[in-house]
């Protein structure tokens, strides 16, 4: 593994004029690296988001069982409790 220094993006030495302690260059430092971070992992965040769209969209975009809406039905009136959306008691 002693490649993987070559493929990580560099991060620049702080300006001269601030102190390790100050706090805006700490702030300038974190900022940085995690530019750096992101613009790293960024195609492969790309590439996964592609495969799983191109996996699951089919499958996602299918309505849902009746079974499972009645369920959330069922639950939902629950959580209401018991009533219906005009507010009235449901029959049963």
């Amino acid at each position: 593994m002693a490649h993987d220094d070559k493929r990580r993006p560099s991060i620049p030495a702080p300006k001269a004029g601030l102190k390790a302690g100050d706090g805006k260059a700490g702030r300038a430092i974190d900022s940085v690296r995690q530019r750096a971070k992101a613009s790293a992992e960024r195609p492969f965040d790309m590439w996964l988001q592609k495969q799983l769209h191109a996996m699951y969209d089919e499958i996602a975009g299918e309505p849902l069982p009746n079974d499972l809406l009645n369920l959330i039905d069922h639950d939902a009136a629950k959580a209401d409790g018991g009533k219906d959306g005009s507010g009235k008691p449901k029959k049963p």
